[in-house]
């Protein structure tokens, strides 16, 4: 007689941890939505194209701006303003304010040639004698004079700037430069 098949048993499982099927349903809908961006994405580029297709792909229209202006303007250049004479404006040539210069006129080629040993001698020598940012005490032959960014040195012009130099400090005027030796 033929023996009796023995039943196998199957390996048991074990049983399936909240856990698990908390993480398999989060990466499943993870997955839904990547495909959905992506799917968006490529309807917007396709979107895109098309309506740069089918802006290249009809013929051109002129513009008219007749059609845009009221009727009682549709004059040649009736949208345009006209310009009033107006004053012209003073110039404002203080350096301090504005930060620049007057400008000169332009000087002759044969003024331009002659040395500036030539053109004359340097107003009267001036010396530094202390200087900071902003305030100097400058000596020339009439005494000491101290001095700030904006007032006037006699015989040398307007303070322009009080600045430290690799070579020490030096005093910029409308008319020369005061180092601390005269020139």
């Amino acid at each position: 007689m033929p023996a009796a098949p023995v039943p196998r048993k199957r390996p048991s499982l074990p049983p399936e941890s909240p856990v698990a099927g908390l993480i398999a349903r989060r990466r499943a809908r993870e997955a839904a939505t990547e495909r959905g961006v992506f799917g968006a994405a490529i309807l917007l580029a396709l979107t895109a194209t098309g309506f740069a297709g089918y802006t290249l792909s009809q013929p051109t229209r002129p513009y008219d701006v007749r059609q845009v202006l009221p009727a009682m303007m549709t004059g040649p250049f009736a949208w345009q303003r006209t310009i009033t004479e107006a004053r012209a404006p003073e110039p404002d040539l203080d350096p301090l304010i504005t930060g620049s210069l007057a400008e000169k006129p332009a000087a002759p080629a044969a003024a331009a040639a002659v040395p500036l040993a030539l053109a004359g001698p340097p107003p009267a020598g001036f010396a530094l004698r202390r200087a900071s940012a902003g305030q100097a005490v400058v000596e020339g032959r009439d005494g000491m004079h101290e001095i700030a960014i904006g007032s006037t040195l006699p015989g040398a012009g307007r303070v322009l700037s009080i600045r430290s130099t690799s070579a020490g400090w030096i005093v910029i005027t409308t008319e020369t430069i005061i180092g601390p030796t005269p020139l």
